[in-house]
């Protein structure tokens, strides 16, 4: 397995604020990765170490093979995306481009530039200065600078906010499209819907470690010690209706308009649920397995 990101015990403290508390994390190269958590849990922090806005206190990275003491060479092979406040304002949106991409070495021409505003949806304002664009408008060009150099590894911090859902879908898109082309995305976002779409891994953050790390199935399974499952069916359950029965591995919850809710302790448990039912000459006419989302997940840790 090819790693573009491995972090080793990292730590940052700012005087008796520990904001980092020994941070462990791998990232495979051609990824998705999303990265979660509240205000304050060290987020931004983590990313300005990897990307050489600040240095960690101790503790050790490596990115796409180069570790953290060669910063420079680390610097040529990622994108980052700026904060909107960080813009020329005065520029026109082509122009901040062209310059953008002499600071970054990136050779191409004006042609192949425009069809970097395109990729993002501003092909009609490219010689608009950047300080009449709207606050989405500001966020498309922040990723096409992101994108500048051809990088490996790309870190978007909320790519999506601020944008009307037709622009955000086409964003979501084009994160989709560099994965295809082997790229690595590193990607915060609040936009857990996004998140849960279109990432690979999901790791979230709390004080300053991180509390859960996995793929969207993994997680889910994990905060689901018991599945609960609606089932529609005449009679309708309840405890007595099972232990009459002798249906066993199941708990009876409630019932909601006619709709009986129960827990199972395993997915395969569903199917021989079904069939102990029918035995039974209890008619099933629907059944819905009800599976914790990453918000629930996000919001238990």
């Amino acid at each position: 397995m090819m790693l573009a990101i491995e972090v080793c015990d990292l730590h940052k403290q700012y005087a008796s604020n520990n904001v980092l508390k020994g941070i462990q994390l791998r990232v495979k190269q051609g990824e998705i990765f999303g990265f979660l958590g509240r205000n304050g849990a060290g987020k931004s922090t983590f990313i300005h170490i990897l990307t050489g806005i600040t240095q960690p206190t101790r503790g050790s990275f490596t990115i796409l093979g180069e570790t953290h003491h060669h910063m420079d060479a680390i610097k040529q092979k990622i994108g980052v995306m700026p904060d909107t406040s960080n813009l020329y304002q005065h520029m026109k949106a082509l122009e901040f481009l062209k310059y953008m991409a002499a600071l970054k070495g990136d050779r191409r021409n004006t042609t192949e530039l425009k069809k970097l505003l395109e990729q993002v949806g501003l092909q009609n304002v490219a010689k608009q200065k950047i300080k009449s664009f709207s606050f989405g408008m500001k966020k498309k060009i922040s990723i096409a600078q992101a994108l500048l150099g051809d990088p490996e590894l790309i870190f978007l911090d909320e790519p999506t906010s601020g944008l009307d859902p037709e622009s955000a879908i086409e964003i979501q898109k084009l994160i989709v499209s560099l994965k295809d082309q082997g790229k690595t995305i590193f990607l915060t976002s609040h936009n857990l819907t996004e998140i849960e779409k279109i990432c690979d891994t999901v790791a979230i953050m709390t004080n300053g470690l991180i509390a859960k790390i996995g793929t969207i199935t993994q997680l889910k399974r994990a905060a689901n010690e018991t599945i609960r499952v609606r089932l529609r069916t005449s009679p309708s359950l309840d405890t007595s209706i099972l232990q009459q029965h002798n249906i066993q591995d199941v708990q009876f919850v409630t019932e909601e308009k006619g709709v009986s809710i129960i827990e199972v302790n395993e997915e395969e448990a569903i199917p021989l649920l079904i069939e102990q039912l029918t035995a039974a000459r209890i008619k099933v006419y629907e059944v819905n397995m009800q599976v914790q989302s990453l918000e629930d997940v996000f919001m238990a840790v």
